[in-house]
């Protein structure tokens, strides 16, 4: 019997030694997406699954890793539920995904347990929806960069999904720029604000919530030009910034902004930047690892007509400060 417990014990060890590893072994700096035109853009991490999500800008495919693995796979198929293009995206408290269109105009939502739509929605015509974040309410916020409307997205006890024209933008005071990207990556923060990134003019907008009014955040006479995706963790906004129109003095980057306590103020830290550079950073999410994960998406040379400047696609992983 003794020496069936010792065998019992030393192969329970054994067994339970990769187990162990495998959540102590340090995380990937940066995940590969399979595909030389995927293309990718948001990307929204799920934290009590480990799981991250990725969409496509070149076909609507919807990718899904998990942080300790190097490698994504196709969670669902181009074409799947009418997707063509995908943008930003979220997921809630709640486990739902909320994955933009962008020029397609949809707002779709999926169970990521079961991968189920819940609801298809629809934004203004000839709009961009681009960019989501979910409140701590519920409530989710979407940015239109190419009409002046933000709109906000609510389920009812009976579990009808409304997407509504929320805020006008024109008569907000943001100055608006047709034909242009405007209001891109937003952020809920705390119980009553929203924060705003405008990518052609670079300035960042305070949203209260509950009267709608805006107000521009002092930055110090900086700017966030071609500012994409928006994170708040701890007091600091997270802000990824592309070079869609090819700027030289541009260097691709994620600005990291202190704000000030009711966010009418913020002073630049040194921004964040991987080793082997960006490939024009979209999307953006803060696993609970406190790890920045950052789309390369190659965006400009998509919406450019020009093939990828590097294979494979990837999403960078960078430690937090």
């Amino acid at each position: 019997m003794r020496l069936l417990a010792s065998a019992l014990a030393a192969f329970t060890a054994l067994a339970l030694t990769p187990a162990t590893a495998s959540t102590s072994a340090p995380l990937p700096d940066r995940y590969t997406i399979p595909g030389a035109r995927a293309f990718p853009t948001g990307v929204a991490y799920e934290p009590r699954s480990g799981y991250f999500y990725v969409g496509s800008a070149q076909d609507g495919t919807l990718y899904r890793g998990h942080v300790r693995k190097p490698t994504v796979r196709v969670w669902s198929p181009s074409g799947q539920d009418g997707r063509s293009f995908t943008a930003g995206m979220t997921v809630d408290g709640e486990g739902r995904l909320y994955v933009n269109g962008g020029s397609t105009g949809t707002l779709r939502v999926y169970d990521t347990a079961t991968g189920a739509l819940l609801t298809t929605l629809h934004g203004a015509e000839g709009g961009f929806v681009n960019e989501v974040t979910v409140a701590v309410d519920g409530t989710a916020y979407v940015t239109d960069s190419f009409k002046p409307v933000l709109y906000r997205l609510t389920e009812d006890e009976g579990g009808r999904w409304k997407l509504e024209r929320w805020l006008d933008v024109d008569a907000s005071g943001i100055d608006w720029i047709d034909g242009q990207h405007n209001l891109n990556g937003i952020a809920a923060v705390g119980a009553r604000y929203l924060l705003t990134v405008q990518s052609n003019t670079g300035k960042l907008w305070r949203i209260d919530r509950f009267t709608g009014q805006t107000t521009e955040v002092d930055l110090g006479g900086r700017a966030l030009p071609n500012g994409d995706a928006l994170v708040w963790r701890d007091g600091r906004l997270h802000v990824t910034q592309g070079n869609l129109y090819a700027d030289p003095d541009t260097e691709p980057q994620v600005a990291v902004i202190e704000m000030n306590d009711d966010l009418t103020r913020g002073h630049f830290l040194n921004p964040l930047v991987p080793p082997r550079g960006f490939h024009h950073p979209a999307g953006a999410a803060i696993t609970d690892h406190d790890r920045l994960l950052v789309v390369n998406s190659q965006y400009n040379r998509w919406a450019a007509g020009l093939p990828p400047e590097t294979l494979p696609f990837t999403i960078s992983s960078l430690p937090l400060e």
